[in-house]
């Protein structure tokens, strides 16, 4: 990872928020990338391919064309987002045991509109600050 500092687009985080709280309706999760441009991180939401209610799955085939892109473009990927249509922004178990190693988790709180970061390393969930630009 390029940065210590996290910095994230208010407006992304925004959009992001809004259409988690309208999935949320119909209990569906939003997830996507985190994308380390050099200045601040990006979010690419991608398809959510999971047909069980509150959960989220990632179509690999589209996950393994925006790697490719981002290597082609010189960005890294740096982590993932995902919502909670019930429940805190804070990984449960399951998404940390999905994580990659030292890599980076948003997760949003449909309910509460809270947005957190996290640093998944060795097995737990570091809070991270970050701030919108």
């Amino acid at each position: 990872m390029r940065r210590q500092r996290m910095r994230f687009r208010r407006r992304e985080i925004r959009s992001l928020t809004s259409k988690a709280v309208e999935l949320a309706r119909d209990h569906r999760e939003v997830c996507g990338l985190l994308i380390d441009n050099g200045y601040f991180l990006q979010t690419r939401e991608t398809r959510n391919i999971s047909k069980r209610d509150g959960s989220f799955e990632f179509d690999m085939r589209e996950i393994n064309s925006l790697v490719k892109a981002a290597e082609k473009l010189n960005l890294e990927i740096v982590g993932t987002f995902h919502s909670h249509p019930i429940g805190f922004a804070k990984p449960g178990e399951a998404d940390i045991k999905a994580a990659e190693d030292d890599s980076l988790a948003l997760i949003i709180d449909a309910m509460d509109r809270d947005v957190r970061l996290w640093r998944i390393k060795n097995g737990r969930a570091y809070a991270r600050t970050f701030e919108l630009i």
